[in-house]
């Protein structure tokens, strides 16, 4: 049986009481509505893990808690996929309601639109990026592409390239440097 269909079975078993440990006991209060979204974010990362320790999890009925660990973590780490998809967008909303009041302090609310004159700004800033892209070495700005353009995740690039993903990091930081520092004048 493949790595996909055990995974597939197990879902099938335990997806309703996973779903509702998570809603119950992990996505309380106002994450709640996106409970079903917290489970199928650390479901699919279950595809990512190696055959072997998906089937130790399963055979030792570990795999409930590494579950609902992971979406313990999701929920509260600032740097997980879910948290930067979900949570974070709902937080700055919250924060740019208050603007909207009418006893708030000055301030562009959400609903407010901001007339500015651009004066083509956005082709200046266009031509400044593809300028500093043609400028930036073969390797940094092919990490930059593949995760800006193309949206690879750094894990993605990490298996496609095999490179440490801290040197991705490393580097894709090192190409935004550059870019920035490039079109400062802009």
């Amino acid at each position: 049986m493949t790595k996909e269909n055990k995974i597939n079975k197990w879902v099938g078993e335990w997806y309703e009481w996973l779903l509702g440990e998570v809603m119950n006991n992990i996505a309380k209060d106002g994450m709640k509505e996106y409970g079903s979204d917290l489970l199928h974010t650390v479901i699919l990362d279950l595809y990512n893990l190696p055959a072997d320790k998906i089937t130790q999890m399963i055979d030792d009925d570990k795999l409930r808690w590494y579950v609902l660990r992971g979406c313990g973590l999701q929920l509260k780490s600032s740097t997980s996929p879910f948290y930067r998809l979900h949570r974070r967008e709902k937080l700055q909303s919250r924060e740019n309601y208050s603007h909207n009041h009418p006893d708030a302090s000055s301030g562009i609310g959400i609903l407010d639109k901001v007339y500015e004159p651009y004066d083509g700004m956005i082709e200046r800033l266009s031509e400044c990026l593809q300028d500093s892209m043609a400028e930036l070495g073969f390797y940094h700005r092919t990490l930059l592409e593949k995760h800006f353009i193309e949206k690879w995740s750094i894990q993605r690039i990490h298996k496609h390239y095999s490179i440490s993903k801290t040197h991705i990091v490393k580097d894709i930081n090192y190409g935004l440097d550059y870019v920035r520092e490039f079109c400062k004048e802009c």
